[in-house]
């Protein structure tokens, strides 16, 4: 049987800083881990030596630091900037723009707590992973879990980015990027897979994902900038759609007494599906050098800044010109017909295609940052040790294989995001964190009551789970889609 390994950060000795990466300490804390070392060498060429009489200047470690601590925000930002996006008009047009607001500052407080208390645990038990940290706080049983929970969430994520890409490129009564002279549906999507997204997973280090995650994001920017833009036109022109703050009397969310509870809440886990990044943490703390706690806590909460204004705006702003018609696939509601009325055609035929080319760049970014995790999950699960040499290419090429073939088979994306979230989902965002949180052991110099209000908190994230993990398997069961309502 093989033995468990796990990966853990290395601490130089006689280094003391007034912050340690994770301590949950305040001023003055030294008992903190004091620098992070990358564990993997650097995959970076040497820099070729200068020509005769030319002049280069040194990149300083400051420096060096500085651009590893963009490229982590940058990652942890695409990490939740992916297919989760897609149903936030939608989820807009049923619970209002009021319900809606409340419920993302709510859940970005959620993630930002749990990615928090994951921090705090690897520093303390100096291990990198998120499952290994998940074994050593709550034995064997949990890292179990957390992996299966980390294969249904990786995996159903990339298949239901492979849908969407689909749907992009060949779509539906001529809405695709590509004609049908090229292909059909399953020849379009092997075509991508072998030819940019292959190439893509077989990336090791998040850290050279940098550039494409950077480009990911500013697609999603640009998107929310387009919507804005016809927002206003819509405005100017009097074609703004009306909109509610507050769910419809007329809808299932309000009036039904249980059922309305339920369908509320259970617009979470979608939401919950489209935070999800706590397995790609480990990754950036695994590639950044020299952190600090309070660092990665920055990094967290400009990734978070970022996405929940992108979501905000693309929910609301979609609301607003396409109104509570729009649908459940933001993308659908994009066409050439729906944007003409506000802008000339050639205009509506260009928006057309950047939002489908845009959101496309931002998706294949998104591969890489689900694999890795999926990978490893799916190998410790089986075998208990880390996933190295040839191994790790046969295991990346054979899961893209099932990812294209479950893409080929499944329709529908938005029962698999509402059974994610509300299993997986929960797992991974909120009730491990929440268990570590409640697990980790209190330092020497920890601030009085620091401790206490951790474990609060962790306590407050695993209720939350299970609160939404129950109420959303329930609406599937037992309730009709509220997807499905004007």
């Amino acid at each position: 049987m093989a033995t468990a390994t796990v990966e853990r950060v290395t601490y130089r000795e006689g280094n003391k800083y007034p912050q340690g990466l994770g301590g949950a300490g305040g001023v003055g804390e030294e008992a903190g881990p004091a620098l992070h070392e990358p564990l993997l060498p650097s995959t970076t060429p040497a820099a070729p030596p200068p020509r005769p009489g030319e002049v280069t200047a040194p990149v300083s470690l400051h420096e060096q630091h500085a651009q590893s601590l963009r490229a982590a925000g940058a990652n942890l930002a695409k990490a939740m900037l992916g297919v989760g996006l897609l149903a936030l008009p939608k989820v807009t047009s049923l619970l209002g723009i009021g319900t809606t607001l409340i419920f993302l500052a709510f859940i970005a407080f959620l993630t930002y707590l749990s990615l928090h208390y994951c921090t705090v645990a690897s520093s303390r038990t100096g291990i990198v992973h998120y499952s290994d940290v998940v074994r050593d706080q709550t034995g064997l049983f949990g890292q179990t879990l957390l992996d299966l929970s980390l294969i249904i969430n990786g995996a159903g994520v990339l298949i239901i980015a492979l849908i969407v890409i689909g749907d992009i490129l060949v779509g539906s009564d001529g809405q695709g990027l590509l004609s049908p002279a090229c292909g059909d549906r399953s020849t379009v999507l092997a075509v991508v897979t072998v030819v940019l997204i292959a190439p893509l997973v077989s990336v090791t280090r998040l850290q050279t994902l940098a550039g494409a995650s950077v480009l990911g994001v500013a697609a999603i920017v640009g998107w929310s900038l387009l919507t804005l833009l016809l927002f206003i036109i819509a405005g100017t022109n009097d074609q703004l759609h009306h909109m509610a703050w507050w769910p419809s009397r007329k809808s299932k969310f309000v009036g039904h007494g249980f059922e309305s509870a339920v369908q509320v809440i259970a617009t979470l886990p979608v939401i919950l599906v489209a935070f999800i990044c706590q397995m790609s943490l480990q990754g950036v703390l695994r590639d950044l050098q020299y952190v600090r706690d309070r660092q990665v806590d920055k990094i967290s909460s400009t990734a978070l800044m970022i996405t929940v204004i992108s979501y905000a705006a693309i929910g609301i702003f979609s609301y607003g010109v396409f109104g509570k018609n729009v649908s459940p696939d933001v993308l659908q509601s994009f066409t050439v017909d729906a944007l003409e009325p506000l802008l000339s055609q050639k205009v509506a035929q260009a928006a057309f295609v950047a939002v489908r080319l845009g959101f496309l760049i931002s998706l294949l970014g998104t591969f890489p940052l689900q694999m890795t995790p999926l990978r490893d999950a799916l190998w410790k699960l089986l075998f208990r040790q880390e996933l190295r040499g040839p191994g790790l290419w046969l295991v990346t090429y054979l899961l893209l294989a099932g990812v294209l073939m479950a893409a080929a088979w499944i329709e529908s994306i938005w029962e698999p995001l509402v059974l994610i979230g509300s299993t997986a989902g929960v797992l991974i965002a909120l009730i491990f964190p929440g268990l570590l949180a409640i697990q980790t052991p209190e330092l020497l110099t920890e601030p009085l009551g620091a401790h206490r209000w951790r474990q609060v908190g962790g306590v407050v994230l695993v209720f939350v789970g299970l609160v939404i993990g129950v109420f959303g398997l329930i609406r599937v069961f037992a309730f009709r889609d509220p997807f499905g309502e004007g």
